[in-house]
């Protein structure tokens, strides 16, 4: 996006209403899960799920889609300020259309007769068509919606030390959820593998997403272009460093919870060592992230609140009002 261009208001006003959608169709499918199954076996559905566990048909929704209703929530609102506004929306939009393109093209293969809004799952080709375009949408505002900062404007990368380690630890854990992959296909055979990535051929365990496969691999991508930008120091550090590391920490935060509710953990010393290693992978990888979203996220110093120093933002200042006041209606 560049360090001389900023998202102007218009576009940072259209981001935040089409995040907020993006949530608000989420949050109806959770309400909705949690109304068939309970707190209780819905999160365990979820971590189940992430897990690899198996499917359960009565609940529509994963884990991954509740990571991406906090992604959606905090854009809504972070995006008003931020100056990396255009790389947070870029980000969201293009990890929304990868992990709902899949699901899309598979609930269209699967309605009867044509009718996209039949089938087995009623109503869910139309989220995650809608959710495709408003992907697409926040992609467009973030290319189109930009204009020229201003001195004070800019975005400003974390230090070198902490933008260092943050692009190392993202680097290292997106290697290892490649390399996971990579294992399972040497393991499994390529054309098994492929199936499994791509969920051809077989019962899909997520109805709003893709494949566990394509979801894994979205996240991983997301999570090495974090680690490179953060390495360069890149304007967009923060703002794909941050929901790269929430989603590390919450996907394996999630298969942590089901290896423990299954003990598993228990039979660690009876195992060979590729299982031992499989095993310990998720809560390595989850303190990782937790450690980025400790690094990156920004803690402003007293009397800088915001990143464009003390005070609203430039498009939120008041201009001089009548008898001296700072505006027309303050009262002072």
């Amino acid at each position: 996006m560049g360090e001389t261009q900023i998202l102007g208001r218009g576009g940072r006003v259209a981001g935040s209403v089409v995040s907020s959608l993006l949530a608000a169709v989420v949050l109806g499918w959770v309400i909705r899960d949690l109304t068939v199954g309970g707190p209780e076996g819905l999160w365990w559905h979820w971590a189940g799920q992430a897990a690899g566990y198996g499917l359960r048909r009565s609940a529509y929704t994963t884990g991954e889609d509740v990571l991406l209703l906090v992604l959606y929530a905090v854009v809504a609102v972070k995006v008003m300020r931020s100056a990396s506004a255009a790389v947070l929306l870029a980000a969201t939009g293009a990890l929304t259309v990868a992990l709902r393109l899949p699901a899309t093209v598979g609930l269209v293969q699967a309605a009867d007769g044509g009718d996209l809004f039949g089938g087995p799952h009623p109503g869910a080709l139309a989220t995650t068509a809608g959710s495709v375009l408003g992907g697409l949408v926040l992609i467009v505002l973030a290319a189109a919606g930009r204009r020229p900062a201003g001195p004070r404007e800019a975005a400003v990368p974390p230090g070198r030390a902490v933008a260092g380690w943050a692009g190392a630890l993202l680097l290292l854990g997106g290697a290892v959820v490649v390399a996971w992959q990579v294992y399972a296909g040497g393991n499994l055979g390529w054309e098994r593998y492929a199936a499994i990535f791509f969920g051809t051929g077989r019962p899909q365990s997520s109805v709003l997403l893709g494949a566990p496969g394509w979801q894994t691999a979205a996240l991983a991508c997301l999570t090495l272009a974090a680690g490179v930008v953060c390495l360069r120091r890149g304007p967009g550090a923060r703002a794909l460093g941050v929901p790269a590391a929430l989603l590390l920490a919450g996907t394996q935060a999630l298969i942590l919870s089901a290896y423990l509710q299954g003990s598993v953990y228990e039979q660690l010393p009876l195992l060979d060592t590729s299982s031992q290693l499989a095993l310990v992978t998720p809560p390595v990888l989850c303190l990782l992230g937790l450690v980025v979203l400790a690094l990156l996220v920004p803690r402003p110093a007293p009397g800088q609140p915001g990143p464009y120093g003390p005070g609203p933002a430039p498009w939120q200042a008041t201009g001089p009002g009548p008898y001296n006041n700072p505006g027309p209606y303050s009262g002072r």
